[in-house]
């Protein structure tokens, strides 16, 4: 009786062992076996910077533009962005120059300062201010982007194409040059 339990205790010692030497092949903590991970590189951080910016918004008569200075923090290139998000939030006693839901698509300036926007869809259907509207719109948005000293004209395009007139009578097939005869001097 203690020969057969003394032979299974020692298979079992065996197998133990056995097992625990197959095993400890398979570690895989084992230099050989372990893929080095790559050290993590530092994606580079957006620079922010104060910029001031000089907007034009229509006074409520629909009869001119007035300039208004805002300082803003602007990250890396984006001041074309950071002009649309100011123009949707007139100053008291102003009009927001940009129809209800219009989203700055895309942004870019050529060498040869033209600044081409494209505008969703929203610039269009929910634009309801007639010509003179029209006027202070556009205007408002060509004469704000050509402040900046590498733009001197401005391209529109609504959801990435050219329209003849894309709030109806000013033709924006071609680029728009600013119009300073709409801007009134604050006193």
């Amino acid at each position: 009786m203690y020969k057969r339990s003394f032979s299974t205790l020692v298979l079992t010692i065996v197998c133990l062992l056995l097992a625990g030497v197959l095993l400890s092949g398979c570690n895989p903590s084992k230099p050989s076996d372990v893929t080095p991970t790559p050290p993590a590189t530092d994606t580079p951080k957006p620079t922010t910077h104060s910029e001031t910016l000089t907007l034009y918004f229509p006074n409520s008569q629909a009869t001119g533009l007035i300039p208004t200075d805002r300082t803003v923090e602007v990250q890396d290139q984006e001041t074309i962005q950071a002009m649309f998000v100011e123009l949707a939030n007139p100053p008291s006693g102003l009009e927001a120059p940009l129809p209800s839901g219009t989203t700055l698509l895309d942004a870019t300036v050529s060498s040869d300062g033209i600044a081409t926007i494209n505008l969703s869809t929203e610039f269009q259907t929910n634009f309801g201010g007639g010509s003179a509207g029209e006027l202070m719109t556009m205007y408002s948005i060509v004469n704000t982007l050509t402040t900046l000293p590498n733009i001197q004209s401005v391209q529109f395009l609504l959801d990435g194409d050219k329209h003849d007139g894309i709030l109806g009578h000013l033709d924006t097939r071609v680029p728009i040059k600013p119009n300073e005869s709409l801007i009134i001097n604050p006193e």
